[in-house]
């Protein structure tokens, strides 16, 4: 079932590709549409059941898992792109297995989940990203999403994703 709907979004996304390459959709704002829709179909299918809808970690699998998935919005500012893109190809262990998607398929998924960061931080988590791309690292950095301060220069860097995540309650009912 995995491999048909993977198929089944291939197939959407080359007819949507031929549309935009035949002239259909020469607008710039409607190409840069068409590639958020495909981030979001490619997140639906591979991301959605654990990362849930809004990439808070609260799919309808994320409670079976032995970590709970981290709110995906945390990491965009905390690593640099093709970070990003390695992270999600091999998997997190032991929750997150690697995806079969190609890099740019992933590359989508991450522009994708860019339009689930609330729209009041989205200036400030694009700047810290863009430091973390240079290498720029501050003395203080703002856990943008809790609100709170981390004094370590780099609240996620000197951790294997497994220790970021959070235990699952694996005994809920």
């Amino acid at each position: 079932m995995y491999r048909n709907n993977l198929k089944n979004i291939s197939l959407r996304l080359m007819v949507m590709t031929s549309a935009f390459l035949l002239g259909a959709c020469s607008n710039e704002e409607v190409a840069k549409i068409s590639k958020i829709r495909a981030g979001e179909m490619f997140y639906e299918a591979t991301c959605f059941s654990c990362h849930g809808e809004g990439g808070l970690g609260d799919g309808p699998m994320a409670e079976m898992l032995p970590v709970r998935p981290p709110p995906l919005t945390e990491h965009l500012a905390h690593h640099p792109i093709d970070q990003l893109v390695q992270i999600i190809r091999d998997g997190v262990p032991p929750a997150m297995p690697p995806t079969p998607l190609t890099d740019d398929e992933i590359r989508l998924v991450i522009d994708y989940t860019w339009t689930l960061v609330p729209d009041s931080l989205v200036e400030e988590l694009r700047e810290m990203q863009r430091e973390v791309e240079l290498g720029v690292s501050t003395d203080t950095q703002k856990d943008t999403i809790n609100g709170q301060e981390d004094s370590s220069s780099s609240s996620m860097s000197g951790m294997t994703h497994s220790e970021q995540m959070e235990p699952s309650d694996t005994n809920k009912n």
